[in-house]
């Protein structure tokens, strides 16, 4: 069956920053929470030698920060391990991560979703397929996993999710993405319209990623997702209250 998934176990797979066990080296996706349990920012929390690191896009920056003494400053990250990157690859993806940040990944900020990711070992641009880098925080994990992975293999499966309406967005949002997108093209000397193609005006949410950590078989689909995310959503909102 594709993209088959274990017996979900959510009280053991899906956990608290804060109450992990880092004996053992992994690569997690994370998920923040609101004071409703409902996701809300994405990013890859990277554990190498007892030591933990958080690398994620906030919309305005790209941060590789260390937080090994500060978990406690992050009580409303829960974290996912992802399966397909193993034990003895973490310290490799950990350095991808930095190069990354050493080359100077710096995404605009919009809900473009394509086939483009980050190689951290080319000379030339690090940007794979598309020529500007405007994403999410979700986006931002994708192009890092997926420029991690051998012969870098499609993790989602893009095209499954379909174009949004723009007008079903909160209005401070599109304000905002409407700022930062004109701002670069005015410096690009283009036109927004220009930035992305048809069909790539996507949004894939915090907890559809998250919710993809369970899955091992690649690319993962929406259908797949779909089918665990109510449970997923739920657990979250529940451990929030809790």
């Amino acid at each position: 069956m594709e993209n088959e998934i274990k017996l979900l176990n959510i009280n053991e797979d899906l956990i608290k920053l804060e109450d992990c066990d880092f004996s053992n080296d992994f690569v997690s996706i994370s998920t923040e929470i609101d004071k409703n349990g409902i996701c809300i920012h994405s990013g890859l929390i990277i554990c190498f030698q007892e030591q933990i690191y958080y690398y994620h896009y906030t919309g305005k920056s790209v941060l590789l920060n260390e937080i090994t003494t500060k978990l406690s400053e992050h009580p409303s990250l829960f974290i996912k391990k992802i399966e397909i990157i193993f034990e003895d690859d973490v310290v490799t993806f950990l350095g991808h991560c930095e190069k990354l940040q050493e080359i100077g990944v710096k995404p605009n900020y919009g809900f473009i979703f394509n086939d483009s990711y980050y190689n951290s070992n080319t000379k030339e641009s690090f940007l794979i397929n598309a020529k500007h880098d405007i994403t999410t925080c979700v986006g931002f994990c994708i192009k890092v996993i997926r420029g991690f992975l051998f012969n870098h293999k499609e993790y989602l499966k893009i095209d499954d999710w379909g174009n949004i309406d723009i007008s079903t967005l909160n209005s401070t949002l599109i304000n905002y993405i409407n700022h930062y997108l004109q701002k670069y093209a005015d410096e690009n000397k283009i036109k927004v319209q220009d930035l992305f193609d048809k069909g790539e005006l996507k949004r894939i949410r915090p907890s559809e990623l998250i919710s993809s950590g369970f899955f091992k078989d690649l690319p993962i689909r929406k259908t797949s997702i779909d089918s665990i995310i109510p449970e997923i959503e739920q657990y979250l909102i529940k451990k929030k209250v809790a």
